[in-house]
């Protein structure tokens, strides 16, 4: 009874999402390489909707060299609302595969706040209550960090934004700012971008991982559509990883008004 109830939400929660009144979506195409080899090819979207709901995906999957070796794939939604003071979740999950491994986590949120944790790992699930800082009581899950500065750059042409995320279990702290406007120049688009620099620090002293590290930036490069005049991501730039350098540049975008 519990599943059905629950399956039936889920079902009631994407209709109602689906049947908005869409603002703007965008999609990305991107393709990374690490070194001189390709590694993954990946798809960034998120959508505003005109009454304030938010709806952002991601997808990951390892190509070439890397996915030989180590394949993965994943895919990261998160939806929820936003107003002037910021964006709060109502759902966030994410889900990953690699050769042996499959793990899924869910966290749920009321009102911005994360009320509980739902885990598996090939077919064990669990369900936690999360316990929030009051340091941080409205910390959202990484994408809509990354909703929350699209609508920056789409509103005020600047990437400056601080903010806080929790992802089930870490807090972290997200610092971005802009640097520069430069003309840059890749395989896929060209003209005057504007730079920005993304530092993430994990606030309980972990490690980040070797592609979000506290010491090492993440410079990200955003160009203006000809034809829309919205802002995309044109081009990331890690410039060092224990593989070497890290280099993302987006194929082609979708753009829906």
């Amino acid at each position: 009874m519990a599943k059905m109830k629950y399956g039936l939400l889920i079902f009631l929660s994407l209709f109602m999402w689906s049947t908005k009144t869409q603002a703007l979506e965008v999609k990305h195409y991107m393709q990374t390489t690490i070194g001189l080899f390709d590694a993954c090819e990946e798809t960034f979207s998120y959508a505003f909707y005109k009454d304030k709901d938010y709806d952002i995906k991601t997808s990951v999957s390892t190509s070439g060299t890397f996915g030989a070796l180590y394949p993965f794939t994943a895919t990261y939604h998160s939806v929820g609302t936003y107003d002037k003071f910021g964006f709060k979740p109502q759902d966030y999950y994410y889900e990953t595969q690699t050769r042996f491994t499959h793990r899924s986590k869910e966290i749920v949120y009321d009102k911005g706040v994360p009320q509980y944790r739902i885990s598996v790992k090939n077919e064990h699930k669990r369900t936690d209550k999360i316990k929030t800082d009051a340091k941080y009581p409205y910390s959202g899950d990484l994408l809509s960090v990354f909703g929350e500065l699209a609508q920056k750059i789409i509103k005020k042409g600047k990437c400056d934004l601080e903010q806080y995320s929790f992802n089930g279990k870490k807090y972290a702290k997200s610092t971005v700012k802009t640097l520069k406007k430069e003309k840059i120049k890749t395989d896929y688009f060209a003209g005057k971008a504007l730079k920005c620099q993304y530092n993430q620090e994990i606030l309980d002293d972990t490690d980040a991982g070797f592609l979000l590290s506290q010491d090492e930036p993440i410079y990200f490069w955003v160009l203006r559509d000809e034809k829309t005049k919205v802002w995309f991501i044109a081009k990331i730039l890690i410039e060092n990883t224990p593989f070497g350098k890290l280099q993302a540049v987006t194929t082609n975008i979708e753009v829906t008004l």
